[in-house]
């Protein structure tokens, strides 16, 4: 049989670490989809509660689950990577284990994506749900990104982006390997999602499609917990330094690789170059704490 018939179109990468809350409902959902023709590849980051066990249970289940279990925690950025290089499909999204799609969120996606070669990723309006699955808001993400031109697709979703929703829509898994990923920085998600632009349009369906689930276990909760967010991304680098620094040379990065024209890159590099500037009394408070970090480090 050909690998034509045997790949599902979509793949679906849910990085997980101690998720048993939540983690049977959202696996629930996302079986329950009636777009059928999906991969799930759940990626779990060494749990120490429940989570192998019902991952296990379910995959005996369904076939279209691959179970991948990391021996040790590699934090929220390389597990990220991990339930994505696995997938050959033709359009991918991640799910996070404790948030709900709608039963037809990768349907209409499909359809987007399908009908518009110049569209790099679909994704529904965002509810956001607490931990009991309470309603709370409606959440406008603003980035249905039409511009024909990379540069203002770019510009805009910098300054627009709040919350990474879009991040679970559906997008072209073959675009989505000449980026950078999520990596192991601060706000990487963010950073992706602006680099994502460069190689083409954003489409919002107008419908509720996502839910997404705050609560006091999750990594946004308090977003102004550094220490928090740096355990998320990479629990082997806790005190990971130059963070502004590091988001700003990313940003510049993308754009340097990116399949757009001189002239686009251009204006960008401008661009950045003005926010750089803007950002200057962050900057040098990153290069403080980097050099007091260095100086208690003890031989």
């Amino acid at each position: 049989m050909s690998e034509s018939v045997t790949k599902p179109r979509v793949g679906i990468g849910m990085p997980v670490y101690n998720g048993e809350r939540y983690l049977e409902k959202t696996i629930t959902a996302t079986l329950a989809q009636t777009f059928e023709d999906f991969e799930l590849i759940i990626a779990d980051n060494a749990s120490t509660d429940r989570t192998e066990q019902i991952c296990r249970d379910f995959a005996a289940q369904d076939s279209r689950i691959q179970y991948i279990r990391n021996p040790v925690n590699i934090g929220a950025s390389k597990n990220y990577t991990i339930c994505f290089k696995p997938s050959k499909s033709e359009y991918f999204r991640w799910g996070n284990a404790d948030d709900l799609p709608e039963k037809d969120l990768v349907e209409k996606c499909v359809k987007v994506l399908d009908e518009n070669p110049d569209t790099v990723l679909a994704y529904g309006k965002t509810r956001i749900i607490d931990e009991y699955g309470k309603f709370l808001n409606f959440y406008d993400d603003n980035l249905d990104l039409q511009d024909d031109s990379a540069s203002v697709r770019f510009i805009k979703c910098y300054e627009d982006i709040r919350l990474s929703n879009v991040l679970y829509g559906l997008m072209r898994r073959e675009s989505l390997a000449h980026t950078a990923l999520i990596d192991n920085y601060q706000r990487s998600d963010t950073n992706f999602i602006t680099e994502f632009t460069l190689y083409g349009k954003y489409h919002e369906i107008p419908e509720y499609l996502f839910s997404r689930r705050m609560h006091p276990d999750c990594s946004t909760w308090d977003p102004n917990d550094d220490e928090r967010l740096r355990n998320f991304w990479d629990p082997s680098k806790k005190k990971l330094i130059l963070q502004v620094w590091r988001q700003t040379y990313e940003y510049f990065k993308a754009v340097y690789r990116a399949p757009i024209s001189l002239t686009e890159k251009r204006v960008l590099f401008h661009f950045l170059a003005k926010r750089t500037y803007w950002r200057r009394e962050l900057m040098i408070e990153d290069v403080q704490q980097f050099i007091k970090y260095k100086l208690n480090i003890r031989p």
